[in-house]
């Protein structure tokens, strides 16, 4: 069944599982450091509710987009690749938004690197989706 996928696609699919695992790590390492990670992110951990909010919600985001990705390709499975995706690629807008109504610092060095991931893990998507 892999056999189907195009050489191109494998390097996808490949790309996309790389992917997968680091945004798993991060999970991760929220849940057991999450002073590195949040500082890997360049914010700063709240207190109290707060900070379970804080690292409930982000170990579940990055969890969830990093399980999806490794999961979508071991089962070459599109859906769950373009779950993944798309969990990345709306931090982006949300980026945008945060700095245009909220007065949050622009960052466009994450920005690119999500609308990045979001593309190329699409792009693995669809080619699992064309075989």
């Amino acid at each position: 069944m892999a056999s189907s996928v195009s050489l191109g696609g494998k390097i996808l699919l490949g790309i996309a599982a790389l992917f997968g695992a680091l945004f798993t790590i991060i999970g991760v390492t929220w849940l057991v450091m999450p002073v590195i990670a949040s500082g890997a992110l360049g914010a700063s951990l709240l207190s109290g509710t707060g900070l379970a909010t804080q690292i409930g919600d982000s170990a579940s985001f990055f969890l969830g987009a990093g399980l999806f990705m490794v999961y979508g390709v071991i089962k070459r499975s599109s859906s769950f690749l373009m779950a993944g995706a798309l969990l990345i690629g709306m931090v982006a807008p949300g980026r945008l938004i945060a700095w245009q109504v909220h007065g949050a610092d622009l960052t466009p060095e994450p920005i690119a690197i999500e609308v990045l991931v979001f593309l190329l893990v699409a792009a693995a998507a669809n080619a699992v989706r064309e075989r």
